[in-house]
């Protein structure tokens, strides 16, 4: 294994890897994943972000990649990484992958001296899935939430966050 920048020509390794997690994608979309989805993760930025804050760092056993996170540095401020999105390959959950690649960004993260805070949010309709792996690693609820909707789901979203400290 070995971890190493996912970038937009990856999108057919990611796709398949988000296709692997179709569960994921029903609790937070409400359906089923999108042709273009890899992309579109790849790709899309949040308001106020540029694109070269975006980052996309992934696990990989030879071509296959088993585990991603897109991770925008610098948003909501500069002093946090926001981690849009960290999925594993569905036929490998706890297997470790999760851990590895956030130990990774981590470990990225510190090298640029610039951000000293990550943040997520996690969507209510996949809360009892994500909750447990986020606090195994460090990760509190903020107490703040914004509206989430996103294909036919409606819901909250609610942001959690832990020092940049190698655990």
């Amino acid at each position: 294994m070995n971890v190493r920048e996912v970038v937009l020509t990856d999108d057919p390794a990611l796709q398949r890897l988000m296709l692997s997690n179709a569960g994921y994608t029903r609790r937070v979309e409400g359906g089923a994943l999108g042709a273009d989805a890899a992309r579109e993760v790849l790709s899309t930025l949040p308001p106020g972000a540029g694109a070269n804050q975006k980052w996309g760092l992934g696990v990989w056993e030879g071509d296959l990649l088993v585990a991603f996170a897109d991770v925008i540095v610098g948003w909501p401020d500069p002093a946090t990484a926001h981690i849009g999105l960290l999925m594993t390959d569905g036929a490998r959950e706890g297997q470790g992958l999760g851990r590895t690649l956030h130990t990774a960004l981590v470990e990225g993260l510190i090298d640029l001296r610039t951000v000293t805070v990550m943040r997520l949010s996690i969507v209510d309709t996949n809360a009892s899935v994500a909750e447990p792996f986020w606090k195994k690693i460090g990760y509190i609820a903020t107490g703040d939430v914004v509206p989430y909707a996103f294909g036919t789901v409606s819901s909250i979203a609610r942001i959690w966050t832990r020092p940049l400290v190698v655990m």
